[in-house]
């Protein structure tokens, strides 16, 4: 018998037979312990739900759409299994975004997690469901036993012409009470605990599906996570950096191109930017040729991808934008939501063309041969370098003209001033972000979440004035285009006056987040960190 420690026996917990064991066999054995009948097996279609960079599951637990003969169900499942299943509610249809849940337990729960996410399909199952009645002996039912089987759906079928020659997924073995009988319950628990056919089964369903299959769940994030070595050529750890980049933008092309939802397009265009950032601002470690001719290709890319972002942008704020009005003239602006939803397909429908054109498939193709080429260090100035010195350097450099510009900037300084800043503060951001991994974790970690609170300041101050002045234009084109009421173009214009209220309030407050970004200490930590090799 296999040796394993015996854990606490948890109600709620699942057992799997383990490697080598069929469930037939498993059975076998039960039936040689217990006495129990079968009945007729019930098959469940199960489609699990996520957004694309799983969201729900990170949050927290599996969403997951189940029709079962004639109901339609949606059903929470918490990692925590002693919360135990929540069903959120019955629907024909699972909704596609949080907003478009009903008032109640589903877009509580789902909505706070998916923000402006859209609901995908994760993985189809079809659970056999074999329910089996442990018996006493005047043959009443003391225990039920729940056996699922989950195998992936590979077609359109009913539920009798499930392919069982195909190896299940995923097998599950449920315990289920009958009041009056708590002492056999605990008594097969036990055996399940003792037994050296199963095991208890702690991933969930969705996990240990999809792993069956292949895949991963969790498997996508458009976050910079590298583990450079400082000692690396500069040339090989700015390569990796291109070639994530680039895998972001090619996972999130397709959900660019069907409008799924606007985070694909917000992690594309991320993308972008953070490779022009990183061609224009790690100098000196590519070819310099390359380097100037891809960076005019995304800035064109970068271009492009931007008036429909602007639309995302302003519809995903349109809520906010009502709600900042009196009640009494919030009705008065859903001409604007009617104009920016028109607005938002027609510059969709143009990028779409563009990401389909010859230059854009040329970009791409260039891109990835000359990210493949072996040679990059050995044709720059600097590539061939230790990575913990061109890093350094270059984010001493930039740090020093961040706080120069800032220290110029006082109360009589134009709006231009404080938006040079923030572009200058993006650089430094990009740049510590890309190579942080080279550097003490517990000391670099102060120094980014410093640039970013001046940031979240400065990029507020420009977004509200780019705002204001983009709902300007957006009522002239209106009138141009139509009729347009009179209390649209003036509920408008209390927007904008508000937007531009809330700047000056930015405005207000710069002084004090520059000031505690530029103090003697924060200043001291660059100096500590870059001013050498990096502290090491």
């Amino acid at each position: 018998m296999i040796s394993r420690r015996k854990p606490t026996i948890n109600p709620d917990t699942a057992f799997s037979p383990v490697a080598g064991v069929s469930l037939e066999q498993f059975l076998g054995e039960l039936g040689h312990r217990f006495d129990f009948s079968e009945e007729r097996p019930a098959y469940i279609d199960r489609t699990y739900l996520d957004s694309f960079d799983w969201r729900l599951f990170e949050g927290g637990g599996t969403l997951c759409f189940e029709r079962e003969s004639h109901a339609r169900r949606l059903v929470w499942t918490p990692h925590d299994s002693r919360q135990g299943r929540v069903m959120l509610g019955r629907v024909n249809k699972p909704p596609r975004f949080g907003w478009d849940y009903p008032p109640g337990a589903m877009r509580s729960t789902i909505g706070p997690l998916l923000e402006m996410r859209a609901l995908l399909p994760r993985i189809d199952l079809v659970t056999r469901v074999r329910t089996l009645r442990l018996l006493d002996d005047e043959r009443k039912t003391v225990v039920r036993l729940r056996v699922e089987e989950s195998r992936p759906r590979r077609a359109e079928r009913d539920d009798d012409e499930l392919n069982q020659e195909q190896p299940p997924v995923a097998v599950r073995i449920v315990t289920l009470p009958v009041r009056g009988y708590d002492d056999e319950l605990a008594d097969l628990r036990k055996w399940l605990y003792d037994s050296d056919r199963v095991t208890p089964r702690t991933p969930c369903l969705l996990e240990e599906a999809i792993n069956a299959t292949g895949g991963r769940v969790a498997d996508y994030s458009s976050k910079l996570d590298f583990e450079f070595d400082p000692d690396m050529p500069a040339a090989e750890a700015v390569r990796e950096i291109h070639r994530f980049l680039l895998g972001v933008m090619e996972q999130n092309l397709f959900g660019v191109r069907e409008d799924i939802d606007s985070e694909f397009l917000h992690d594309f265009r991320v993308a972008i930017r953070r490779t022009r950032s990183a061609l224009t601002q790690v100098k000196g470690v590519l070819p310099a040729s390359a380097t100037d001719h891809f960076k005019e290709r995304f800035a064109w890319l970068g271009q492009v991808t931007g008036p429909t972002r602007d639309m995302h942008v302003y519809l995903l704020g349109f809520d906010d934008y009502r709600d900042s009005l009196p009640r009494q003239y919030q009705g008065d602006l859903e001409p604007l939501r009617a104009f920016l939803i028109a607005h938002q397909k027609l510059e969709h429908g143009q990028l779409v063309e563009r990401l389909a054109s010859p230059e854009f498939e040329e970009l791409i193709r260039q891109w990835r041969d000359f990210l493949a080429r072996t040679d990059l260090g050995a044709r720059s100035k600097h590539g061939d370098k230790p990575l913990i010195e061109v890093a350094s350097k270059r984010i001493r450099e930039m740090a020093q003209r961040v706080f120069e510009e800032g220290d110029a900037i006082d109360d009589r300084s134009p709006p231009e001033d404080l938006h040079e800043l923030r572009k200058s503060c993006k650089k430094l951001r990009y740049l510590m972000e890309f190579f942080q991994s080279i550097y003490p974790a517990n000391k670099i970690g102060g120094p980014i979440r410093e640039i970013k609170r001046l940031l979240d300041n400065l990029g507020d101050y420009q977004d509200l004035e780019v705002q204001a002045g983009k709902l300007r234009h957006f009522a002239h084109q209106m009138v141009e285009e139509g009729a347009t009421p009179a209390d649209t173009l003036l509920a408008m214009g209390m927007l904008v006056d508000g937007l531009l209220r809330r700047q000056q309030q930015k405005r207000g407050e710069f002084s004090e987040r520059y000031a505690r970004f530029a103090d003697t200490e924060n200043r001291q930590r660059f100096q500590a960190l870059f001013g050498n090799r990096g502290g090491k």
